[in-house]
């Protein structure tokens, strides 16, 4: 019996994952192309490990806690409003200009174990969803 409850559960677990990370690609548009220059990225420390129009891959030297105070930082001081979402860290929304709506931008976090070859203590993913 738990064999088949520990083989349900990560079914579920599957499902649910497969379902963020389609919702996530959804509505961003292309995902080809590079980050918008509009959405500042956290490389103050930090290195762009790969990116596309939508999503983008951070690494950084700074642990966790300090890179999601820069983005507060960074957004407030753009006039992004920042949104309380359960499973999304950081949430910002955004107004575009140019289009007159309203952008959004997420971040989600992963601590790192810094090694010889890769002192990353942090990484982020981000994700554009353009309104």
């Amino acid at each position: 019996m738990k064999k088949f409850a520990a083989i349900g559960m990560s079914t579920i677990a599957a499902v649910l994952l497969g379902a963020s990370v389609a919702s996530a690609s959804g509505g961003g548009g292309s995902s080809s192309g590079t980050w918008p220059t509009s959405m500042p990225l956290p490389t103050s420390p930090g290195r762009i490990v790969s990116q596309s129009s939508t999503t983008a891959v951070v690494r950084s030297t700074d642990p966790v806690a300090t890179v999601q105070s820069k983005l507060d930082s960074t957004y407030a001081a753009k006039g992004c409003t920042r949104k309380l979402a359960v499973n999304r860290p950081r949430d910002y929304l955004c107004r575009n200009a140019s289009t007159g709506k309203t952008d959004e931008v997420y971040f989600t976090f992963a601590a790192l174990d810094p090694t010889a070859t890769d002192p990353s203590r942090s990484q982020t993913n981000a994700f554009y969803l353009k309104g």
